[in-house]
């Protein structure tokens, strides 16, 4: 088998290792190939996608962009703002949770409910009622159900959700500034409502800056007012005991007493104010945690180790302090005494301050360990809500202290007459309500130049302006991604159906089988107006059109007849010391051309003057006859079955001298039997003295088992394969067929090779249609391929 597998010479000496010829080189070539198949493929893909890429960009709504920027100043605040992050985390953090806050479902209700409030609310897109816009083109109303109106609440929800997803919110790295970016489909849309997105948000950053100061000047004011009807109360009472008693005043003795009871209470309630001023600001922070739904325990942690040690010693220095200021009050200290009072008690209160403030770097790193989400606001609360408690803590024992004190002075009170006593009694409470009035009226101014002062840390550096140019879609960009993406996808479509493609295309592909090459055999086209039809005389157009194959008699100058002289040259070189006298084609599947290629094989053979025989041993589908117009009986059908003899169905052909035909004759019910039979065997050893060369025609060799049980009595057998139709796995079924019955297999045919494509050899095609063609045809076509070069 080996022998006959023989490589023919062909002009390719080396033939690749595998099947997919895995030692060849690819080229520029094969790419081409892969362009030139897939071309259609590439075209149509381009053409989708460009145009595609066309209609979307130039029927798309504009898409149209505003920006503002805005700035967080650094600056602290009595009330520590929600939104006054700089001291209590890092910068990071602090703007990260301001982008956050700047998205929030909270700010896109507000600016909402700004829009509908605003002058041009019917103009804005953003404020159409979606079941009127939406559901015109949902599914259920193509559908043909009916949706119930939307209700207000869902309106608003829309309306809430397409505002937050054309919202843009970034941090511009490096500064303390942030852009706030909205798309919308107009100009002046996008710049109003970024404007009023920028405005919202400055107006809820003041709000809770001043939130909790606002809790403590509500809580005063309504003491003032206590404390002033108290202190009427007061003056009157006494002013009526005085009358009705006839006591004017008390002795100097008891005034002083009365004096520093007066002063006592007035320092207890100063600081009982103070202690209910922090509870208020507690329970102002405990609704903001609440409403956040915060999770995390802050009994717990602000009961840590190192907070509950500071938390203790505040108020052992607060409780002495308290003691040293009541020794102020005492008369009779001597000037010594009263200068070491007041040092100790400037002395305790810059030890307070210091542990203040190292309590409050301590917050501050709880709080950065506690809170690592950026959109997690409640960082400031909980630092809040510990200073607040640590400050209750530290009030405590200083009321307490002032308290007992108070006591002591007023059992000394209680030894007095009971004129003497009630006298005292109401002046100390004139004098405590006036002095207690006196001190919240500067509390309470205070509190509200600080809340007036509370205008929160965001400033709005650059409002936003119209800009009439839109931002998508980009027409340059998106026609050019059309055209790289077309032909990108085209080109990978190209060579995803090359690598599907299992069909054999090039002499490469049959060099990947290691199969010999005998031929390639152009793709046969008929010509219009050839004078050489002329000479059949047929009335039945099919069969003109079938004898039109007859290339090599026809057209004798044209490519494809001198590619079939190629192919008689190469046959007769295969073996020259042992030549070829019976010759099988047959093929792997039908319509492959192996009739046609047979019949164009013996025209040559016998132009060269050689006595040609040519049997149509295809009992199945025969087609010999048709190509050369002659009748099918008497055949080799009617020889073998001994009712004609081989001279009276043999039949000459008239156009072609030495070239004779012997039909297939009846079609009978057992082709194989008939071929493999001993007369078959008789009848060819018969022709081998009346012929030069004999050739048959046969059925495919997969389809069916005749051209099996006749290869093994061959002395050549060439198996057709038609370009970009016979498959690879096909092609080696059909050679392992035939090695499997020792068939002496000369070579391959490759037909039907298009010269105007690159499968195949395109200058072998080209060296045919030079030296086949002359005149000016020749010429032209010579200089058209220069300039292809």
């Amino acid at each position: 088998m080996n022998e006959h597998l023989s490589v023919i010479p062909n002009g390719n000496s080396a033939a690749p290792a595998g099947l997919n010829g895995a030692n060849s080189r690819v080229t520029w070539r094969d790419y081409i190939r892969i362009f030139y198949r897939g071309r259609y493929a590439i075209l149509v893909t381009f053409l989708i996608i460009f145009l595609g890429s066309i209609i979307l960009t130039f029927t798309m709504r504009p898409i149209y962009e505003a920006s503002v920027r805005l700035m967080l100043v650094d600056q602290s605040s009595v009330g520590q703002s929600l939104f006054d992050f700089t001291s209590m985390m890092t910068k990071e953090t602090m703007m990260n949770n301001q982008v956050e806050i700047l998205k929030s479902r909270t700010l896109a209700e507000r600016v909402i409910r700004d829009l509908r409030k605003s002058s041009i609310a019917q103009e804005l897109d953003i404020l159409q009622r979606p079941d009127t816009v939406k559901a015109a083109f949902s599914i259920s109303r193509l559908l043909g159900s009916n949706r119930k109106p939307w209700a207000e609440a869902e309106i608003f929800d829309d309306q809430v959700q397409q505002l937050r997803e054309s919202l843009i919110v970034r941090h511009i790295r490096n500064t303390d500034m942030m852009e706030i970016r909205y798309q919308a489909h107009s100009p002046e849309e996008a710049c109003f409502i970024a404007n009023t997105i920028a405005l919202a948000y400055e107006r809820i950053n003041q709000e809770e800056s001043k939130a909790e100061v606002q809790q403590v000047t509500d809580f005063l004011e309504n003491q003032l007012q206590l404390y002033q009807d108290s202190l009427k109360v007061s003056e009157d009472e006494l002013k009526s005991y005085q009358e009705s008693a006839k006591v004017v005043a008390l002795d100097h003795e008891t005034l002083e007493l009365v004096r520093k009871i007066a002063e006592f209470e007035t320092l207890y309630n100063a600081a009982k104010t103070d202690l209910e001023a922090a509870r208020q600001r507690i329970i102002y922070i405990d609704a903001e945690l609440e409403r956040q739904n915060t999770d995390f325990d802050i009994e717990t942690i602000s009961k840590t180790t190192a907070l509950e040690e500071f938390t203790k010693k505040i108020a052992e220095k607060e409780s002495m302090l308290a003691v040293y200021q009541a020794q102020t009050i005492q008369k009779g200290l001597s000037a010594d005494t009263k200068k070491h009072t007041l040092r100790e008690i400037e002395n305790l209160q810059n030890q307070i301050d210091a542990l203040k403030e190292r309590f409050k770097e301590d917050v501050k790193a709880v709080a950065a360990n506690q809170f690592m989400d950026p959109a997690q606001v409640s960082s400031s609360l909980f630092t809040s809500k510990i200073a607040v408690e640590t400050e209750i803590r530290a009030l405590t024992p200083k009321v307490e202290a002032f308290g007992k004190i108070l006591t002591e002075y007023n059992l000394q009170l209680e030894s007095l007459p009971a004129k003497k006593l009630e006298l005292a009694r109401r002046t100390r409470s004139a004098q405590v309500a006036e002095k207690l009035y006196i001190l919240l009226q500067e509390k309470y101014q205070e509190s509200r130049i600080t809340e007036v002062g509370q205008m929160g840390n965001v400033r709005i550096i650059d409002p936003a302006k119209e800009d009439e140019e839109p931002i998508s879609p980009k027409k340059k960009l998106n026609l050019f991604l059309g055209i790289i993406i077309g032909l990108g996808l085209g080109v990978a479509i190209a060579f995803v159906m090359d690598y599907v493609d299992d069909s054999v295309r090039t002499m490469e592909d049959l060099d990947a089988l290691h199969l010999p090459l005998l031929a390639t055999i152009p793709l046969i086209k008929p010509e219009q107006g050839n004078g050489l039809l002329a000479r059949i005389k047929l009335e039945d157009p099919e069969v003109n059109a079938i004898s039109e194959r007859l290339v090599t008699h026809l057209r004798p100058k044209s490519p494809v007849s001198e590619a079939y002289r190629t192919l008689r040259t190469n046959i007769l070189f295969a073996a020259p010391d042992k030549p070829k006298q019976i010759i099988m084609m047959t093929s792997t599947g039908p319509r492959e051309g192996k009739s046609t290629s047979v019949a164009n094989l013996a025209i040559t053979i016998a132009q060269t003057g050689a006595r040609t025989l040519l049997i149509d041993a295809d009992l199945r589908r025969p087609m010999l006859h048709k190509l050369f117009q002659k009748e099918k009986e008497p055949g080799l059908t009617n020889v073998l079955v001994g009712r004609k003899s081989l001279s009276d169905s043999v039949k000459a052909v008239e156009e072609v001298p030495n070239l004779h035909l012997l039909t297939c004759g009846v079609t009978p019910p057992n082709p194989a039997e008939l071929l493999g039979s001993n007369l078959m065997r008789e009848l060819l050893q018969f022709a081998r003295g009346q012929y030069d060369t004999i050739l048959i025609d046969t059925p495919p060799i997969i389809a069916v088992t005749d051209p099996s049980v006749l290869a093994r009595i061959m002395d050549g057998v060439i198996l057709v394969v038609r370009t970009a139709s016979t498959q690879r796995g096909a092609t080696l079924m059909a050679v392992e067929q035939l090695r499997r019955v020792q068939a002496p297999l000369v070579g391959v045919v490759l037909n039907g090779i298009s010269t105007g494509n690159f499968y195949g050899s395109l200058y072998y095609q080209q060296y045919y249609y030079y030296y086949t063609t002359d005149g000016q045809k020749k010429r032209r076509k010579v200089k058209k391929q220069q300039q292809s070069v």
